[in-house]
């Protein structure tokens, strides 16, 4: 048993370090999205949209990501 406790310490530790990564993505994320955002009211519609795509896939990466980190932990969880 003290060695399935070992192993999902080390899996939420991993969890917990892909959860801390994608927080400081999703704060870069906000910039792209207020740059697009910005672009778009500011007249540059063309510029600003591919902005805008980009932020939508970051955040979509972001969001699957932290999904597999969570099941993936939760697979390795001591009974």
């Amino acid at each position: 048993m003290k060695d399935e406790k070992k192993e999902y310490l080390a899996h939420k530790q991993m969890y917990q370090s892909t959860v801390k990564r994608n927080k400081k993505i999703g704060l870069a994320n906000m910039f792209v999205l207020a740059t697009g955002l910005a672009l778009k009211y500011l007249g540059r519609p063309d510029v600003g949209e591919h902005f805008i795509w980009l932020g939508i896939i970051i955040l979509l990466y972001t969001f699957g990501s932290n999904m597999l980190a969570k099941k993936e932990m939760q697979k390795h969880q001591p009974k």
